[in-house]
């Protein structure tokens, strides 16, 4: 049986509309503001004579928290779908925020010695654990709250947040590398960003404060058809589809960060190029595209998904390995540029569709931890291992272009998976 998925007030479709986008926005700056500052602040916390082996040993636990993200989305996907989206959705940004704001003030190796990474490991779980249910929440919220036609559009708000958040991220990192110099950016300044998460997250919070609960959900408890057990029920009921959401997300993610995420990292340990001009151009890139997430999201609406998806893969397919030959090849950021501006433009043809999608493939009652659990897995491999992989490529093989082959395998493996995804923008939203 499916329903439609319509407030009927627009006031509370905006306030979902907004709540949405600036807590995506604001979680994925928190958990991604730690990948741009590996390179600082690794030798703080993990001191080796070779500064390489510190930032691998920091993206370590760049990685850790990412394979916290699946006890999250358990936990949260679980509690959504039995005490409802609001409620935890407030539980995550806090817990991500009061996380992110304790990495800003803990000691170093110097001042601590193991309890330094210790401690830092710890918080990066608490922030794993907390994104884990964070974007799979918001996704599912304002899927459930749009009207049938603009589920598309509104679905992709949270992945404009995500692009908004790492857009960010990136600039407040050059702003700090261009005013600060580098004994001050590694001395104390490397905390600043951090420390950037208490009023983010105020701010979050008072959003979030004004939301009510879906429709869908709020009909289910009427109706007394909740369910006790989520987990067990999506495992048993719909184990392709959590499949296909975590096989998806690496798709999107792999190539995604390749992007937003890594190119940073090798542009500065690899190539050599200033930390200031390699996260402001990162920065004007990621924000220059974010408007098309929610563009591309209404021309799902109108097309379907799984066209726009499979266009968006077959590009990171074809254009993986070039951007990264480019940037081997290079040393001019004239050149580089537009290259990384194309690539980042695919990544909304992508997510806009896809993202929906995973909403869609589910009933209400099992929604939040169906998503949560298959987006989660996928991370794992795509943006939790990903960026250590492809630093480990460039170390393994010399060749500073390996890591566009990661992103071509994972384009790939997008395409064999939408083809066998059914369309599910023109249905209904399962109840």
């Amino acid at each position: 049986m499916t329903t439609t998925s319509t407030t009927g007030r627009p006031v509370a479709l905006r306030r979902a509309a907004v709540a949405s986008t600036v807590g995506s926005a604001v979680e994925f700056y928190e958990f991604t503001i730690y990948g741009f500052l590996a390179v600082v602040f690794g030798p703080l916390f993990f001191p080796s004579g070779d500064a390489a082996a510190s930032t691998l040993s920091a993206l370590a636990v760049f990685g850790g928290g990412y394979l916290a993200r699946p006890l999250g989305g358990i936990l949260f996907g679980a509690l959504g779908d039995r005490i409802g989206r609001r409620s935890v959705l407030m539980a995550t940004i806090f817990l991500m925020g009061g996380a992110s704001t304790l990495i800003g003030v803990l000691p170093t190796y110097a001042q601590a010695g193991l309890v330094a990474p210790l401690a830092l490991l710890v918080l990066r779980l608490v922030q794993g654990l907390s994104a884990g249910g964070e974007f799979t929440g918001a996704q599912t919220y304002i899927v459930e709250m749009a009207p049938p036609r603009r589920r598309g559009a509104l679905g992709s708000l949270p992945a404009l947040g995500i692009g908004l958040g790492f857009g960010v991220a990136s600039l407040v990192v050059a702003l700090l590398s261009t005013v600060l110099t580098a004994e001050q950016l590694s001395d104390w300044g490397w905390r600043l960003p951090f420390l950037l998460c208490l009023p983010l997250t105020i701010v979050c919070l008072f959003l979030r404060l004004r939301l009510e609960d879906s429709p869908q959900f709020t009909e289910i408890v009427a109706k007394a058809e909740r369910t006790r057990t989520p987990v067990r029920d999506v495992l048993r009921g719909h184990l392709p589809d959590v499949l296909r959401v975590g096989a998806l997300t690496v798709a999107t993610l792999g190539p995604g960060f390749l992007a937003k995420l890594y190119l940073g990292i090798h542009l500065v340990q690899v190539k050599d190029f200033r930390p200031a001009t390699v996260y402001g151009l990162l920065g004007v890139v990621l924000l220059a595209t974010a408007a098309l997430f929610p563009v591309m999201g209404q021309v799902s609406d109108r097309r379907g998904r799984r066209p726009i998806a499979r266009a968006g893969f077959a590009a990171f397919a074809v254009l993986s390995l070039p951007l990264f030959l480019v940037v081997d090849g290079t040393s001019s950021l004239a050149v580089i540029l537009p290259v990384v501006l194309v690539f980042a433009a695919i990544e909304p043809f992508v997510s806009a569709a896809v993202y929906t999608t995973f909403a869609e493939l589910f009933p209400a009652r099992t929604r939040y931890t169906g998503t949560s659990i298959g987006f989660n897995l996928g991370t794992i491999v795509a943006a939790g291992l990903g960026p250590f992989l492809c630093g480990q490529l460039v170390a393994w093989t010399g060749w500073g272009a390996a890591p566009g082959l990661w992103g071509t395998a994972c384009a790939l493996l997008g395409l064999l998976v939408i083809a066998m995804t059914r369309e599910t923008g023109r249905a209904g939203l399962a109840r």
